[in-house]
């Protein structure tokens, strides 16, 4: 073989590593979730991140309270935990199912204001947060609505569930409403969907340049090959915190002005989930396909609450689950990123609460 020949080994690696690098910025955040790839490191370490406004303080990490453990049908060992409320022990409980990539603990403000109004149940999801690991193959929408049911069971009760659902979190729900339509009405009186979707996700990309279906095909291939090179991964990631961190802010927020320790919140999550678990959940998102829930859910309280500037399950996905459940409250947020109960939390709070209300009145003649 030639020097000519030999050449392009040299490149051949350099654009091996760059393509590496760059893709674990972009490919974690496919289909319903955020990056888990980007573990980002929380400090500020540029001018333009020390611009971003700061005027949130909030202690993030901070609520915690106890639970009893559940295992599931598999084995896999659920880490759950309980607000109690001593006001109303027999009232409505309030359980928040968290998305991709993430944990109970993105329910913060929602967990912040619902433990002094009803009694409030926060599971992490299996293999995220501190659940156990799931083997690959139940790494799927329909396992996790039977982690749901079982939750209910075990922990929840036989009295009234307000439902709070985010983006894989949603899917879980209205999966549970397919599987077990009976819990719906008399023991299920109300759903919050937020940030998610019904289906299709493969027709959508996070690269403009690639379609979806090719962006969907090539990404299981492409997280096979990060986990098999850790440490180019982890330089990427080192070399491009600043870079990532603004990829971060851009696809899960929709503000300009969003508070940097918001940003760094949703970066810390997304830093405990192994690339492995971001892999076993990937494809779970192309079988996606909840439209028989609507007929359940059209029988129970609902809000669906979509972010017009969500880049990760975009608004048309909101606007479908609405076309099919017009009964449902609508709350559209024009400057929302996927992240839209953390970035705007306020209002998402206020439409939670009014759907509880809304849940209790229906108690009675249910």
């Amino acid at each position: 073989m030639s020097e000519l020949e030999k050449q392009p080994e040299p490149g051949r690696r350099s654009l091996v590593g760059r393509t590496v690098a760059t893709a674990a910025g972009v490919v974690g955040l496919a289909a319903a979730g955020i990056a888990a790839g980007l573990e980002l490191e929380r400090r500020l370490v540029s001018k333009a991140r020390r611009r971003v406004h700061e005027a949130d303080d909030e202690p993030y990490f901070s609520l915690r309270s106890g639970g009893p453990r559940v295992v599931t049908e598999d084995g896999v060992e659920l880490h759950v935990e309980v607000d109690e409320f001593a006001e109303d022990p027999d009232g409505i409980t309030v359980v928040m199912v968290h998305g991709y990539a993430l944990s109970l603990d993105c329910w913060h403000h929602q967990r912040a204001y619902f433990r002094d109004r009803a009694r409030v149940v926060l599971y992490d999801q299996r293999s995220h947060g501190r659940s156990g690991r799931s083997d690959p193959e139940h790494c799927r929408i329909p396992q996790l609505a039977r982690d749901l049911a079982q939750v209910l069971d075990e922990v929840v009760g036989d009295g009234p569930v307000l439902l709070l659902g985010h983006s894989m979190g949603g899917m879980t729900i209205m999966h549970l409403a397919q599987d077990r339509p009976e819990l719906f009405g008399d023991r299920i009186i109300g759903v919050g969907l937020c940030a998610t979707s019904a289906g299709d996700l493969a027709e959508h990309s996070l690269v403009p340049v690639i379609p979806g279906r090719t962006f969907a095909r090539i990404t299981p291939p492409l997280l096979t090959t990060l986990i098999k090179l850790p440490q180019i991964v982890e330089q990427g990631r080192r070399a491009g915190s600043d870079i990532g961190w603004v990829v971060t802010k851009r696809m899960a927020f929709g503000r300009n002005d969003v508070p940097t320790s918001m940003v760094e919140f949703v970066s810390e999550m997304l830093a405990e989930i192994p690339l492995q678990v971001v892999a076993d959940f990937y494809p779970a998102f192309a079988e996606v396909d909840e439209v028989d829930a609507f007929d359940t859910l059209a029988h129970v309280e609902c809000c669906v609450i979509g972010g017009v500037k969500d880049t990760i399950t975009p608004f048309t996905h909101t606007e479908r689950i609405l076309e099919l459940l017009p009964s449902a409250e609508s709350v559209v947020i024009e400057d929302a990123g996927h992240m839209v109960m953390i970035e705007h939390h306020d209002q998402v709070n206020a439409a939670f609460s009014a759907l509880l209300e809304r849940s209790r009145r229906a108690v009675p003649s249910r």
